[in-house]
């Protein structure tokens, strides 16, 4: 039997005819003569599959779970999942080196003795190439004492989220994702607490912790000498605050008259000492680490009566993260980032009342804030595997797994060294000290207000300069109310939009300052389209509220639409704001969502949701000169407003006349075969029409096809069926066989309205996603 070969397959000429065996000869002919000349393509496909069959590489992924949630918080649900798309997105795109990535999920369940034996056999896995995870300081230092030896000779890059950078120090192929004390935090705090003339500091913390003492320490070297009045370090005893000590603590603070205490003990044991403040009667300001919306009443009340302030570097107050954001809202299945689970009836808190029952019967919601910690943390540890991924990007194929790590380590102290490079993440953007290793993030300063009763950015924040000098910036508190938005053009991705924002005026705070990022930009004239009218300035007034400035801003803004699932689609629309310029930089803090004004007027669309998200950007340069590149971070804000198309008009252009052409070209199957070219004009009449119909359309300028042009490729679909199969029901070889005719009408009635049926779910299911 005579075969046509090529690259190891071949092509048999029995039963081919002459012309499909001259068509495959010349296939093959004009691949050879196509591939032959390019050497080194060959060759590099041949590096390629050699690096593909060497054994993959391991990256040790350390978490820790908890036992004692009343519902499964879904943290460990989303380490997995995203962890593994994450590894599975790094094969897909070249893996490390060429060689395939397999994740190890390893799990210390908060015991120490099992956190040192998970990096031991990490560290001793020759085909290891990086490591992630570990977020307790403490079970951190038990595992690095044990283990430092080996750490240090296997050089293996690991990419932890631990917050004292001290532990990591003697470790130089060890970062953190976390920001160092020394060079990031008390910064921040000294400077904090020498703008609010803070003069008597004490500290409260737990004795042999190291997270707690690192910070207590702290405090000492940064601020004044006589500063710190108070440094009590408390004893756990079965994991609970003595009540003796605590009351003896407060009455010496109270002695002393410290007018702030940092307290470092914990969320859950908190609560101990504050109430202990009030019942005392001393209630100064406290600065805590941890958070703090835990600290709002179910009335929505403050459980303190007086400031409580914490440094943070995500999930501001009232915000979203727009990348989380908009993750989800492209999502195709947004319930695939749902990791809340079942109940937990071990947990201590359904013994004592403190667990409370969750109403099942309303569906989980993504954006909950216990769903989205889980979606933050499953996030950072897949920025954790694609950092290593992309560091690993220009290595040669043929490096062996120590140097791989060696590369690996190098870029990492390089390429994203703060001020040079930055990795953009999922996540986040991360950049790395020099010195400590540690990343290079500023915290901001949220306060829970006296008599507020809900968290918020402080005035005040700082952020470090290149010079390591901190700079003191203003939070802008300012709100959008959007009044009404026309003229949405699909093709131009362009929208008008009306509306007020008001901002307070306490900081100097002026729309001078802002920057609309997303206005369109006129090509003739090069500037903005937007026009703004002051409606108050700000001060006294007796018909607008004190030391607020309003604006009426009308203006054509960009948007960016994702019209896969057009026109049954919901598309987002927003006012980008951002500082104008470097020097008068700011934050942007936006009122409570539930104060916000949700009524907007939009004509062909119903608005769905309002909320505020911000974004990290930064200015990447290189000084052409001395070829020094540099990178300078800021933050913008959007007030986004979801809105979902109205489609009658489409339903009446389109659905019905498509379902009208589709009835007619199914009812023709029922004439008479005697009648075929009756029935075969109906059907390619219909056919046509259906071609006709859509080219009636205005056009969209959408790089994919959709859910309009897929109706239409369906409608298609199943006008051809029903003409191929009228056709071979009158074949002169079917029609005898009696069987094949039978299923061949029975297939004519039944396939039809069974395809319709199906894609209607599908088209109901976008409509109502």
């Amino acid at each position: 039997m005579g075969q046509v070969k090529f690259a190891g397959l071949s092509l048999s000429n029995a039963g081919i005819g002459p012309v499909l065996r001259r068509i495959a000869a010349a296939i093959v002919t004009l691949l050879m003569l196509t591939i032959g000349p390019s050497v080194p393509a060959a060759v590099k496909t041949t590096d390629d599959a050699e690096a593909a069959q060497r054994p993959p590489v391991i990256m040790p992924i350390f978490f820790t779970s908890k036992s004692d949630d009343c519902y499964d918080s879904g943290i460990v649900t989303a380490i997995k999942r995203i962890a593994t798309l994450s590894q599975n997105y790094v094969n897909r795109t070249g893996g490390i080196a060429g060689r395939q990535l397999l994740i190890n999920l390893l799990d210390d369940k908060r015991d120490p003795q099992r956190a040192t034996a998970n990096l031991a056999t990490a560290i001793g896995d020759p085909q290891t190439i990086a490591m992630a995870g570990f977020t307790s300081s403490n079970r951190a230092k038990t595992a690095f004492d044990a283990n430092g030896k080996d750490l240090k000779a296997a050089n293996i890059p690991f990419i932890s989220d631990i917050s004292v950078a001290k532990i990591i120090a003697d470790y130089p192929s060890v970062f953190t994702t976390r920001p160092s004390e020394d060079e990031e935090r008390m910064p921040v705090i000294a400077e904090f607490v020498k703008e609010m003339k803070f003069e008597r500091v004490a500290f409260v913390g737990l004795q042999d912790n190291v997270a707690s003492g690192n910070l207590g320490d702290a405090l000492k070297r940064v601020l004044a000498p006589n500063a710190i009045i108070a440094d009590h370090r408390l004893v756990l005893k079965d994991d609970k605050l003595d009540p003796a000590a605590i009351s003896a603590m407060t009455d010496d603070l109270k002695a002393k008259n410290a007018d702030i205490v940092f307290i470092a003990i914990g969320n859950d044991r908190r609560n101990d000492v504050l109430n202990q403040f009030k019942s005392a009667g001393f209630t100064p300001p406290v600065f805590v680490n941890g958070r703090i919306d835990n600290l709002v009443s179910k009335s929505g009340g403050a459980m303190y009566p007086n400031d409580v302030y914490q440094l943070a570097w995500d999930g501001f107050p009232d915000v979203y993260s727009e990348r989380l954001r908009d993750l989800l809202l492209t999502s195709i299945h947004p319930e695939y980032w749902v990791f809340q689970g079942e109940k937990n009836d071990a947990a201590p808190g359904w013994k004592d009342g403190t667990c409370k029952v969750r109403d099942d019967d309303v569906p989980p919601n993504p954006l909950d804030d216990e769903n989205m910690r889980a979606l933050q943390t499953g996030m950072r540890y897949a920025d954790m595997i694609r950092l290593v991924a992309e560091a690993a990007r220009s290595a040669p194929a043929a490096a062996s797994v120590p140097d791989l790590r060696e590369f690996i380590v190098n870029e990492l102290n390089t390429t994203y060294a703060a001020g040079k490079g930055m990795f953009k993440g999922r996540f986040g953007d991360w950049s790395f000290r020099p010195t400590s290793r540690a990343a290079a993030t500023a915290p901001l300063l949220v306060v829970l207000p006296r008599g507020i009763g809900h968290p918020q950015l402080a005035p005040m924040q700082f952020l470090r300069l290149r010079n390591d000098a901190m700079r003191r910036i203003d939070t802008l508190y300012a709100d959008i109310d959007l009044i009404r938005a026309d003229r949405i053009d699909d093709n131009d991705q362009t929208f008008l939009a009306d509306f007020y924002i008001s901002m307070n005026d306490r900081s100097g705070a002026s729309i001078d300052q802002i920057e609309f990022s997303n206005a369109y930009l006129d090509p003739g004239s090069n500037s903005r389209q937007i026009t703004i009218t002051p409606i108050h300035d700000g001060g006294k007034s007796d018909a607008y509220p004190d030391h607020m400035k309003i604006y009426q801003v009308t203006g054509k803004f960009l948007y960016s639409p994702n019209l896969r699932n057009y026109p049954f689609d919901t598309q987002r629309f927003s006012i980008d704001i951002q500082p104008k310029h470097g020097s008068a930089a700011f934050i942007v803090q936006p009122p409570p969502r539930n104060l916000r004004d949700k009524s907007v007027t939009v004509d062909g669309w119903d608005p769905k949701d309002q909320y505020v998200s911000y974004d990290e950007d930064f200015v990447r340069t290189v000084d052409a000169h001395t070829l020094e590149p540099s990178v300078v971070p800021f933050y913008k804000a959007s007030f986004v407003w979801l809105m979902k198309r109205q489609t009658t008009d489409y339903f009446l252009r389109v659905v019905v006349p498509l379902a009208f052409i589709l009835f007619i070209a199914y009812l023709s199957i029922f004439i008479s075969t005697h009648h075929f070219e009756a029935i075969v004009t109906i059907q390619v009449t219909a056919l046509l029409s259906a071609v006709a119909l859509y080219l009636a359309l205005p056009k969209l300028d959408a790089n994919i096809e959709t859910l309009s042009d897929r109706l239409f490729l369906f409608t298609y679909l199943v006008l051809s069926i029903i003409i191929a199969i009228t056709i071979a029901r009158v074949n002169r070889r079917i029609e005898p066989i009696g069987w094949l005719k039978k299923s061949l009408a029975l297939l004519h009635i039944a396939i039809v309205p069974l395809m319709v049926g199906l894609m209607s779910y599908y088209v109901y299911q976008a409509m109502t996603a």
